[in-house]
C-alpha cells in the first residue's frame, strides 16, 4: 500500500486509541498492586473446581506485592467504575463540539487532559480515595468525547470506498492498548512501585500529543504537507457522496437523527455489542474462578490471546469489507450486514459454548472465548462504520449519542449479572451467557433489518451560498434503488 497523509493520519490516531484506553484501564490493574490484601477467611469464596493451571506454578515465582491502601471491595468497585460515571456525560458534547470547532482540537484536548490528569493518580490516591475517584471520574468525561471527534474527522479524512480500513487501523489500537497494559503494569509493579503504571503511561499521552499537534490538521484542505494529488482525491470522493462542504459549521438536525431508523439500527447494534464486550471484561474472570477455578493471572501470555484475536479481526473485517464493496461483490449496506451477523450472531454462538464447558476443560474454554472475540471484531466494519455510511458530517454526534446509549450497559450488564449469580454455579453463569446471547442476536437482526448504506438526506449538504444545490453523485446503491 503506498505511504499516504490519510493512512499516516491512521496510524498516529491507532496510537491515540492504545494510549487512550492504556489509561482507561491503567487502574484495573493497578489496584491489585495498591490495596492490602484481606486476610478475612470469608472474603473469597474457593471454587470447587480446581484448576490444573492453578497447580502448576513455579516455586521460584515473586510473592505477591503488599499494597498500602485498605479499601473494601465495595470501595474498589467504585474506584474501578468511576470512570464511566464521567465517560457517559460527553459522548454527545464531543461530536458536537468537533463538529463546530474541529476533530483535532478536541482529541488533543481529551488526551492532553488524560494525561496530565493520569501522572496526578497517585497524589489523589494518597490524598484521599474519594479525590482518586473524582479524578477517575474526571478522566473518563474527557475520553468521552475522543472517539465521537475521531469519527469527525474521518468524515472528512476518509474515503468511501477505503473508510472502512481507516477506522479498522484506528481503532484497532484500542485493544492493543488492553494487550499492553496487562504485562506492561505487572512489570512496573514489580520492579519500580505501583505509581509508575501511571506515570509511564501519562509521559506515554503526552509526547503522542506532541505528535498529534505536529502532524496532523483537521481536514485535507488545511494540512499542510499532503499532495495536492491526495488532497484532491479525499476531498472529490467525500463530495461524490455528500455534496461539497460550504466550510461553514452545520446546525445539527436533531429531529431527523432521533427519527432515523437506520440511525437506530446503529444504536441497537452498538448497545448489542457493548453489552457483550462488557459482560467479557467485567464477569468472564469471575465466571472462569467460579466454574472452572481458573485464575487469569495463572494463564500468562494466554490470558492476551483473545485481545490479540480481536485486534487481528478489526483490521481483516476492515481491509475485506472495502475490498468486497470495490468489487461489487456486494453493496455497503449488504457489507455492513454481513459484518454484523458475523460479529454479532458468532459472537453469541461461542459465548455460550463456553458456558458449558466443565472442570478441567481450560484450554477449550479458551479457544471459544478467544473465537469468540474474534468473530465480535467484524462490528468494526459493521455499526462502528456505518454510522459514517449514513450521516458523515454528524458521525460524530450520533456515534456519541450511540457510546451514551451502549455506556448503560457498563452499569446494567455487571447489576443483572449480581442479581442471576448468587451462588456462582454454572447454571447461573449459564443464564448470564444466554441473556448476552440473546441480546447480541436481536441487536444483529434490528440493525440487519433497518440499516442502510446511503448518505442520508438530512446529511447531504445543503444548498450553496450562491442558492444552487450542490447535487452529490449518486452511489451505486440509490441508482439501483
Amino acid at each position: 500500500m503506498v505511504p499516504s497523509t490519510r493512512f499516516g493520519l491512521a496510524f498516529v490516531m491507532f496510537f491515540g486509541c492504545l494510549f487512550s484506553y492504556a489509561m482507561r484501564t491503567n487502574m484495573s490493574m493497578a489496584i491489585v498492586c495498591m490495596v492490602a490484601p484481606d486476610n478475612s477467611t470469608d472474603s473469597n469464596k474457593t471454587s470447587k473446581c480446581v484448576s490444573a493451571s492453578s497447580l502448576d506454578k513455579d516455586e521460584n515465582e515473586k510473592p505477591a506485592m503488599i499494597g498500602e491502601f485498605h479499601w473494601s471491595k465495595d470501595m474498589q468497585g467504585v474506584i474501578l467504575g468511576s470512570f464511566f460515571y464521567g465517560y457517559i456525560f460527553s459522548q454527545i458534547l464531543g461530536g458536537y463540539l468537533a463538529s463546530n470547532f474541529g476533530g483535532k482540537r478536541v482529541i488533543l484536548a481529551t488526551i492532553l487532559g488524560s494525561s496530565i490528569l493520569t501522572l496526578v493518580n497517585p497524589v489523589a490516591a494518597y490524598t484521599h480515595v474519594y479525590v482518586l475517584v473524582a479524578l477517575r471520574a474526571l478522566i473518563g468525561f474527557l475520553q468521552g468525547a475522543t472517539f465521537p471527534a475521531m469519527h469527525t474527522m474521518w468524515s472528512v479524512w476518509g474515503p468511501p470506498s477505503e473508510i472502512s480500513v481507516l477506522t479498522a487501523i484506528t481503532y484497532a489500537g484500542a485493544q492493543i492498548g488492553n494487550v499492553i497494559v496487562l504485562p506492561l503494569a505487572g512489570f512496573l509493579c514489580e520492579n519500580l512501585g505501583w505509581a509508575s503504571i501511571f506515570y509511564v503511561i501519562g509521559v506515554g499521552g503526552i509526547i503522542w500529543c506532541a505528535v498529534w499537534a505536529y502532524f496532523v490538521s483537521d481536514s485535507p484542505s488545511t494540512h499542510k504537507r499532503i499532495s495536492t494529488k491526495e488532497r484532491e482525491y479525499i476531498v472529490k470522493s467525500c463530495e461524490a457522496s455528500m455534496g461539497a462542504h460550504s466550510g461553514k459549521p452545520r446546525a445539527t438536525p436533531w429531529v431527523s437523527i432521533l427519527t432515523s431508523l437506520p440511525i437506530w439500527a446503529c444504536w441497537f447494534g452498538h448497545f448489542a455489542g457493548d453489552w457483550a464486550a462488557y459482560t467479557m471484561a467485567l464477569s468472564l474472570p469471575s465466571f472462569l474462578k467460579d466454574v472452572l477455578g481458573l485464575e487469569l493471572s495463572s494463564l500468562g501470555a494466554l490470558a492476551s490471546i483473545p485481545y490479540v484475536a480481536y485486534f487481528a479481526a478489526i483490521n481483516l473485517a476492515g481491509f475485506a469489507a472495502d475490498k468486497i464493496r470495490s468489487k461489487n461483490i456486494l453493496s455497503t449496506v449488504n457489507t455492513r450486514r454481513a459484518a454484523m451477523i458475523i460479529a454479532l450472531i458468532g459472537q453469541a454462538i461461542f459465548l455460550i459454548l463456553a458456558s458449558f464447558c466443565q472442570c478441567g476443560q481450560d484450554m477449550l474454554v479458551i479457544v471459544l472465548i478467544t473465537i469468540a472475540m474474534f468473530l465480535s471484531g467484524f462490528q468494526y466494519a459493521g455499526f462502528v462504520v456505518n454510522y459514517l455510511d449514513v450521516a458523515p458530517p454528524f458521525s460524530g454526534t450520533v456515534m456519541g449519542i450511540g457510546n451514551t446509549i451502549s455506556s448503560l450497559a457498563g452499569f446494567l450488564s455487571p447489576y443483572v449479572t449480581a442479581q442471576i449469580v448468587r451462588e456462582g454455579v454454572q447454571s447461573e453463569w449459564q443464564i448470564v451467557f444466554f441473556i448476552s446471547g440473546g441480546i447480541l442476536v436481536i441487536g444483529a437482526l434490528i440493525f440487519s433489518i433497518f440499516a442502510s448504506g446511503s448518505v442520508q438526506e438530512w446529511a447531504k449538504s445543503e444548498p450553496t451560498a450562491l442558492g444552487t444545490e450542490m447535487a452529490p453523485l449518486k452511489s451505486k446503491e440509490e441508482a439501483n434503488a
